[in-house]
């Protein structure tokens, strides 16, 4: 690690992830990339998690570890990776997922070279329980469109699972954007807000291999998805569609771009609502008689 500090912050959130964590550990320590440092931040775990990454910290002097007083829910825990984070790039690493050892090394090649890029991920393979490999999934989302305009509405029509959020973005840009809200689907958003600061580059090699499990969050009903996203917003009643148009409005108008282009994709979201109006009007209705009923 240079004196000016490290290029790479690698950001590790995890909730009792000790089945996996060393795996993921180890697929850190094994990049062929060296100028990074990894802060792991432990969301108050009851498992092993402490003692593994206490023994990886004893090891390597990159590596740093913060446990939270409390279970703070898995976007304020992601957000606080970035918050302590220093490098010139981020990349977010899950506890149950792994990366090719020259991962780091290709994106930072790419983000060096193209500075019109945000974002360079590599290519996912779909691993089971035990590692091995099942599938491949395809993100498309190597958006390399000069607008902004153009890239927003791609990135929210094609993102599915969020893969390539374990790419290497530039800290710079991800500090402009709302990171993880703690409501459901708010790393969607996430990603959309990211298409407006930059391009997003896709490597043609499968570099990231992404863990199915019966404990991983996409295989989690949706009630403990809310849970583990916010454990305080258990009970509440959520505007799932509302608030999904709401946060991209937001991100629209918390970027740095020409009004004529915010206007562009303001039209756009206001006709995206116009579409889901049903939907809508749904969550309208099944709310009010969720009030109704409380009271």
């Amino acid at each position: 690690m240079s004196g000016a500090g490290p290029r790479v912050s690698i950001g590790m959130p995890v909730y009792n992830g000790e089945r996996f964590i060393r795996e993921a550990l180890d697929s850190i320590v094994q990049q062929t990339f060296r100028d990074w440092e990894l802060i792991i931040s432990d969301n108050a775990s009851s498992d092993g998690t402490a003692e593994i990454c206490r023994e990886y910290m004893k090891r390597d002097d990159r590596i740093r570890y913060h446990r939270n007083e409390r279970n703070v829910g898995l976007a304020r825990n992601f957000d606080r990776t970035v918050e302590l984070s220093s490098g010139e790039y981020f990349k977010l690493a899950n506890a149950d997922d792994t990366s090719g050892p020259t991962l780091i090394d290709m994106c930072v090649e790419v983000l060096d070279r193209h500075p019109e890029v945000v974002l360079c991920y590599g290519r996912t393979t779909l691993i089971d329980e035990a590692g091995r490999p099942f599938g491949l999934f395809e993100d498309r989302l190597d958006l390399r469109q000069p607008r902004a305009v153009d890239r927003f509405r791609l990135a929210m029509a094609r993102t599915r699972l969020i893969n390539i959020l374990q790419g290497v973005i530039r800290r710079d840009a991800l500090r402009c954007t709302g990171l993880l809200g703690a409501y459901m689907g708010s790393d969607m958003v996430l990603v959309a807000e990211l298409a407006l600061y930059g391009q997003f580059y896709e490597l043609p090699e499968q570099l990231f291999f992404r863990r199915m499990h019966k404990e991983a969050f996409s295989s989690l009903t949706v009630a403990r998805q809310r849970a583990f996203v916010d454990p305080d917003a258990q009970g509440r009643w959520y505007f799932y569609v509302w608030r999904h148009h709401g946060e991209l409005l937001r991100a629209v108008w918390r970027a740095r771009l020409p009004v004529s282009e915010k206007a562009a994709l303001t039209c756009a979201l206001l006709r995206r609502g116009v579409m889901a109006r049903g939907e809508l009007v749904r969550e309208l209705v099944q709310g009010l008689g969720v009030f109704r009923d409380g009271r």
